[in-house]
Order: C-alpha cells, then sequence, then structure tokens
C-alpha cells in the first residue's frame, strides 16, 4: 500500500504555476525570482523521480518534468562547461511555457484515473481505521503479540484490512484462521504432543486436546462459545456476517488470542 502525501501536490503546484506566465526576453540575472522558480521546478521533477507513489502513478507526468528539468538545467541553472547562461529568449519562454501546459495535461489525466478513494468515517467499531490499515496485529498486548506465529500476526493484519474496507465475511474467515493457528500454536507447544492426521483437525477435536492437555478452564469454555457462535455459523455458504458483527468477532477472536497465550505463558510452554 502506498500513502501519498497529498499536500505535496499543493507545494509543487504552487512551485510550478510562475513559469507559466513566464515573459520572453526577461532578465534571468536581474530577476532572482525567476532564478528561485526554475530551480524549485528542478526540485519538484527530483521530488517525482523519488516518489513511490509518483513512479508509479503518474509516470508520464514524471517523464515530462524530467524535459522540463534538463530544458532547465542545460540553458540556465547549469550549462555546459564555457556556456553562459543567456536570458529568457522568446523562443525559451515559449517553450518552457508549452512543456508546462503539457505537464499539468498530463497530471490531469493520470490524476483523474487514481484509484483515489475516501473513507467515511474515521473509526471502524473502536478500531482506528489507520491503525487497521497499518497492521492490527499491532493493536495486541505486546507479552501477546511478540509470542505470536507471523502467520498467525498477517491473518490478523488481513482481517483489519478487511474490516477498513467492509468484507464483513473475509474479515471474519481472517481473524478466525488467526485464533486457529494461536490454539495449534498452544498445542504444539505442549511437550511430546502429535498433531492428530489431517482429517481430524478441526475445532471440536481442538477443544478436545486442549481439555485433556490441562489448557485452563475460562480457554476452553471461551474457545466453545467462539466455535459453536461465530466459527461453525460461518463455515455455511448461505451465512454472512455484517461489519458490527464482524466487528465484535474481531474482538472477541482478540481476547481467545489473548488467553491462549497467557495460558500458555501460566504453563511455561512459552517463553
Amino acid at each position: 500500500m502506498i500513502e501519498p502525501n497529498i499536500f505535496n501536490f499543493y507545494v509543487f503546484g504552487a512551485d510550478m504555476r510562475p513559469l507559466r506566465a513566464l515573459a520572453p526576453n526577461t532578465k534571468l540575472r536581474d530577476n532572482p525570482d525567476l532564478i528561485q522558480a526554475f530551480l524549485s521546478a528542478t526540485h519538484v521533477a527530483e521530488w517525482f523521480v523519488l516518489e513511490d507513489f509518483c513512479k508509479t502513478y503518474l509516470p508520464s507526468s514524471g517523464r515530462k518534468l524530467g524535459e522540463i528539468k534538463n530544458y532547465l538545467n542545460r540553458g540556465f541553472l547549469h550549462p555546459p562547461e564555457g556556456v553562459i547562461p543567456h536570458d529568457v529568449s522568446e523562443d525559451d519562454a515559449k517553450a518552457i511555457v508549452e512543456q508546462v501546459s503539457e505537464f499539468e495535461t498530463l497530471l490531469s489525466d493520470e490524476l483523474s484515473k487514481l484509484p483515489f478513494f475516501c473513507l467515511e468515517d474515521a473509526k471502524i467499531g473502536n478500531f482506528s481505521i489507520n491503525k487497521l490499515l497499518k497492521g492490527a496485529s499491532d493493536g495486541y498486548p505486546n507479552k501477546v503479540r511478540i509470542r505470536l506465529t507471523q502467520a498467525c500476526k498477517s491473518e490478523i493484519d488481513e482481517a483489519g484490512k478487511c474490516l477498513v474496507y467492509e468484507r464483513s465475511t473475509a474479515a471474519g474467515f481472517h481473524i478466525l484462521r488467526s485464533v486457529e493457528l494461536t490454539i495449534r500454536q498452544y498445542l504444539m507447544s505442549i511437550s511430546g504432543f502429535v498433531m492428530p492426521p489431517l482429517n481430524r483437525q478441526n475445532w471440536g477435536e481442538y477443544l478436545d486436546l486442549l481439555k485433556k492437555n490441562g489448557a485452563a478452564r475460562v480457554v476452553t469454555d471461551h474457545l466453545h462459545n467462539i466455535k459453536d457462535n461465530y466459527r461453525n455459523p460461518l463455515m455455511h455458504p448461505e451465512d454472512s456476517l455484517e461489519l458490527d458483527e464482524a466487528v465484535s468477532l474481531f474482538a472477541v477472536a482478540q481476547s481467545m488470542s489473548e488467553m491462549l497465550v497467557t495460558d500458555m505463558l501460566s504453563r511455561g510452554l512459552v517463553k
């Protein structure tokens, strides 16, 4: 995901506009404002080259800016050795104005085609949209987060992104997958434990195995509730989640993973 700084477009727009009104036969040496305008325009071109967002979504605009930068450097700012910068001739002014006009046309066209959308609310339930986009797993307590597997954290992060884009059922699938990965992590941390065959790897089996291997009652009770009231219904194709239901499940699943990790810590199964 690329997060552009929209304000930069305002800044470099202000830097480029003076070139649209460039008058012919302007005395370069007596016009420090014009030199500054030329320098500002080349800085805009350099920013385009370095900015991932511009390279990806505004390539034609960037190429045109490169042409403008080269023209200004070659003729006025950094001429070849032995060449004295000249004043802005009528042909120079015409060429610069035309190139800036072409740049603006290209920029307008590319900006109009950008996949820009505004999310209407700053929060999804009690969750910050920015934090969900950057990584929902960062919202877990540190003592839990550092002990979750990377695969588990990736599922949590995907669930968070799905919430932001209101893909509620998808969010449910991802967050339940994160819980299942934490259950498996718990079981595999038990000395001598062997995971049952693939055809027996289901939540009912996991629940029985947790009970038989000494998991805390609060852990198995909470897991039983999630299995019966969230996970099993969601496996049916005709069932789906509304956004508020997905938000609730996200919170319930976080609580479940925290319980599992806390119980593992209390039993010395993880460090």
